[in-house]
């Protein structure tokens, strides 16, 4: 039997804050595929924030059920704030801060 390619998966998690002072706190949990390109190199594919926990709101802990969150997410948008890009912003910023670099240091040996 030959081996022709291996990819390991990474869950991740990021504790993030979002808004006006930080108003709203959240953990992203984020998920990484790492895997071995042509030529011996690291490859890595980010996945981040396939979904929230902790999600606090000026320190108040926010009900993390679906229908919980929708109507958190619902009195944001009531406030003119837009929880969705805020989120989407920070995914990008996570994205753009060399994590990939972090995790093919982290997990070169283990592919």
């Amino acid at each position: 039997m030959k081996i022709t390619s291996k990819t390991l998966m990474v869950g991740f998690d990021t504790e993030v804050k979002l808004g006006n002072n930080d108003s709203i706190e959240m953990t992203l949990i984020n998920q990484a595929f790492i895997s071995e390109g042509e030529g011996g190199c690291v490859e890595v594919d980010l996945e981040i924030g396939i979904d929230y926990a902790n999600v606090k709101f000026l320190g108040i802990d926010v009900d993390s059920s679906y229908n919980g969150f929708r109507e958190f997410k619902k009195s944001l948008l009531s406030l003119g704030i837009d929880l969705d890009k805020l989120i989407n912003e920070k995914e990008t910023e996570l994205a753009n801060s060399g994590i990939e670099d972090k995790l093919k240091l982290m997990f070169r040996d283990k592919i």
